[in-house]
């Protein structure tokens, strides 16, 4: 889950009472709530507790917070229990009303939030005015709990976060619109089942705006070969930022292995994207065949065509940019199957016979030197060594490591070049 931060302003003197006894009750509560908190030092004047984590565990740490220092508050504490499907008319949308509340009546007043599954509202201050709060907020109570009724709808679980909206947005927009509170099950829940509470009257509209926040987002797929993926999202990743550009707000997942793409965002968006990839994918596989190239020498050649590291066969694919598959190690197939479009399978084709010619045309010899002359068949900076390698066609000479006590010089390339560079380096 996505990571926030949050501060809390409590007296500073109540700050001793949240981290208890040897910090206990600190520690206790960031595991109670998977958060992280900073009370600042004694000596730092700011009454500012920061706390990092998840949303839910934020406000599960705030609320914990401000009933440590409701308890210690030498005004007066009163407990209000209020059915959690009501809390919502008490707050207002934007938490506007609890606010205004609070500053008409200079009372703390500490609902619970959604993620805590508590039902006492808790009111700090002055005798007269506390009294006046409460008061008030029984009035919303009582009046809700006789004026509204409820329905249920049905909406994918998959679409309840757009009826939610980014930090709860658009549960507060229906709410102030329309005056209808939206319940929505928990998120481990699988339940589909919203309710609508609110007047009679108003249920209506509210269900309209429900609809219109579940349908304003879709998720779609597209079904494509996985080796086409990187195809569609072309080099430097062209293809696909066409697509970006004219609509930023549609997020394209690509998953590797997988024939199929996701696409999510704003319904229109979403149809119009998928209807570019749809055609996208359907000229690339009109364009794309399957081309196989038989390599009929000795399966360890394979080795040597995918490169230490895989070097050889990454460089191959990049370059063409085609899809490539050697047959798995333990098979006895010694078949090559490049995908891609026409030209691009010819282009790796004939790397890849090249390599084979080139490797077919190549021979290794062992040359006995005694160990104690090879540092002077090398040469300063590998000159003697390198003249050889130069005039012999680009052979390979490979020296034992020096107190090795090994005398084996190995010569590996062409067979041609292999015996001239064999003479050379006996006539050293």
């Amino acid at each position: 889950m996505p990571k926030a931060s949050a501060t809390v302003a409590i007296p500073k003197e109540h700050h001793r009472f949240v981290i208890g006894k040897k910090g206990e009750k600190l520690q206790d509560l960031k595991l109670k709530t998977a958060t992280k908190m900073q009370v600042p030092r004694p000596d730092d004047p700011s009454n500012q507790i920061k706390i990092s984590g998840t949303k839910e565990g934020i406000e599960k740490a705030r609320h914990e917070i401000l009933l440590i220092s409701a308890e210690q508050d030498k005004r007066a504490v009163e407990r209000l229990d209020v059915e959690k499907v009501y809390h919502p008319f008490i707050a207002g949308p934007y938490n506007k009303l609890v606010r205004e509340l609070m500053q008409d009546t200079g009372t703390r007043i500490n609902i619970p939030p959604p993620s805590v599954n508590k039902t006492e509202i808790v009111f700090t201050g002055e005798k007269e005015q506390l009294a006046q709060a409460v008061a008030r907020v029984k009035k919303i109570y009582e009046e809700k709990k006789k004026k509204t009724t409820t329905i249920a709808v049905e909406v994918k679980k998959s679409q309840h976060k757009y009826v939610i909206g980014p930090k709860g947005n658009s549960l507060q927009e229906i709410l102030e619109k329309t005056g209808v509170s939206v319940e929505i099950p928990p998120i481990d829940s699988s339940s589909e089942t919203l309710i609508l509470r609110g007047e009679p009257e108003k249920l209506g509209q509210a269900l309209t705006e429900v609809y219109a926040k579940a349908n304003s987002f879709t998720v779609s797929s597209v079904s494509a070969p996985s080796w086409l993926h990187r195809f569609i999202i072309g080099k430097k990743g062209q293809n696909l930022a066409k697509i970006t550009q004219q609509m930023p707000k549609v997020h394209i997942k690509f998953t590797g292995g997988e024939d199929n793409i996701t696409l999510e965002g704003p319904t229109e968006d979403v149809h119009v994207a998928q209807e570019q990839i749809e055609a996208m994918v359907k000229e690339l596989v009109s364009w794309s065949y399957y081309f196989s190239i038989s390599v009929p020498i000795c399966k360890h050649f394979h080795k040597n065509i995918v490169g230490k590291g895989g070097a050889n066969i990454k460089k191959i694919r990049k370059e063409s940019n085609t899809k490539i598959d050697l047959p798995a190690k333990n098979s006895n197939s010694e078949t090559i199957v490049i995908t891609g479009k026409r030209a691009n399978c010819e282009a790796a084709r004939h790397r890849i016979l090249a390599i084979q010619k080139e490797l077919a045309n190549s021979t290794e010899v062992e040359v006995s030197i005694p160990s104690k002359r090879h540092s002077s068949l090398i040469g300063a900076k590998g000159r003697f060594v390198r003249s050889i390698v130069e005039d012999c066609g680009g052979v390979h000479i490979h020296f034992p490591t020096k107190g090795s006590g090994s005398d084996t010089v190995t010569i590996r390339g062409p067979a041609q070049g292999v015996e001239k560079a064999k003479k050379q380096l006996l006539h050293l």
